[in-house]
């Protein structure tokens, strides 16, 4: 097993770099390494060919440690803007004399965090839209549509029915008191963004994610598969349980699941095996930890992450899958109901009166 001998570093933290840029240099960096360039060259080459301001100046800085007899992962710690998923799987390299084969574990980890993101983005997007567009027609119709139907009304006689009126005074409300209900709305969700940027926000956030209907699900499963793979990939690059459980609960975004791997290395402290350390929780499913029990029997624990990884992986998108086939025509359908609605009790008055002149 190797021990890594990276410290953290008590220093100011700068922006952390995009995933995808990261991922990208990654990338080219290896490929230059698989062609026989030194280190420092391909470094010097990674360094004009990149296009992203922030990444350029954290290689320039990797490459002045460097000149200076830092070893590349030490280089790039300093920095303090990369993953320490990502120095660590390259100090492992280094120790290991494989650097190839260190960056290539991390690139295809990299690639399934930046897959998994972009499938939760896609699944978002149309509700957003949809949302997004029945409050803007809602307030076209409340503000601008509604009282000139008004007038409309008034002028015919006709008799107004109860939800015709009911959304009559609902566009009053908003157009006498539009500019409050605006400046209440943008204090309401400069609130809401500052209690969930704050540290006790983060964790009623995260812990309500756990357990909503369906979300709540998706969301233990998407943590287990960045469990199992960081874990699997770390363990098989050689670095300790310990040390690669700590590493883990630094890429775990979600702060439940971050205090019961914080309770889990406590209890690996005490020896006791990595199975027995995760049983208790609330996001660790029972298949996961079956799992790593069979793979601590046969000394295989890395092997059965990663294929829990994998399992998880694909309950992951067939219940995206499932959830965007059914989010669409659900989103359709009420804003079908919700304008449709205040159109026909706009309408059915007007008809009602050229009905009676016929």
């Amino acid at each position: 097993m190797l021990e890594l001998k990276i410290e953290e570093k008590r220093v100011v933290l700068k922006e952390k770099l995009p995933l995808k840029e990261i991922n990208l240099f990654c990338k080219q960096f290896l490929a230059m390494l698989q062609a026989g360039v030194h280190i420092t060259k391909a470094l010097e080459i990674c360094i004009e060919s990149c296009g992203d301001k922030g990444m350029k100046v954290s290689l320039n800085q990797i490459y002045a440690a460097l000149m200076n007899g830092y070893s590349f992962s030490e280089a790039m710690d300093e920095t303090n803007v990369f993953p320490r998923l990502l120095v660590s799987m390259i100090a492992c390299g280094e120790a290991s004399g494989n650097m190839c084969g260190s960056l290539k574990e991390v690139i295809m980890h990299f690639e399934q965090q930046l897959e998994m993101h972009s499938k939760i983005k896609k699944a978002l997007i149309y509700p957003m839209i949809v949302v997004g567009a029945v409050v803007i027609v809602t307030i076209i119709l409340m503000i601008k549509v509604i009282p000139n139907f008004m007038l409309l009304l008034t002028e015919t006689g006709a008799e107004i029915p109860r939800t015709t009126q009911i959304v009559i005074a609902v566009s009053e409300f908003f157009v006498k008191y539009g500019i409050e209900i605006g400046i209440a709305l943008c204090v309401c969700l400069t609130i809401g963004y500052l209690f969930a940027k704050s540290k006790q926000g983060k964790v009623i956030l995260d812990s309500l994610s756990l357990k909503l209907p369906i979300i709540g699900c998706l969301n233990k499963k998407i943590i287990t598969v960045n469990f199992a793979n960081t874990m699997s990939m770390l363990i098989a690059a050689g670095v300790p349980i310990l040390q690669a459980m700590e590493m883990t609960k630094k890429v775990i975004k979600n702060n439940v699941m971050q205090n019961e791997l914080e309770n889990a290395i406590h209890y690996l402290h005490q020896g006791s095996s990595l199975h027995n350390a995760l049983q208790g929780g609330s996001v660790c499913p029972s298949m996961l930890i079956q799992m790593i029990y069979i793979g601590e029997e046969i000394g295989e624990v890395d092997e059965m992450l990663r294929k829990i990884g994998m399992y998880f992986k694909e309950e992951v998108d067939a219940q995206m899958m499932q959830c965007i086939i059914l989010i669409e025509p659900t989103l359709t359908l009420i804003l079908a109901v919700l304008i449709g609605g205040m159109m026909l009790a706009i309408m059915q008055p007007i008809f009602s009166a050229a009905t009676a002149i016929i």
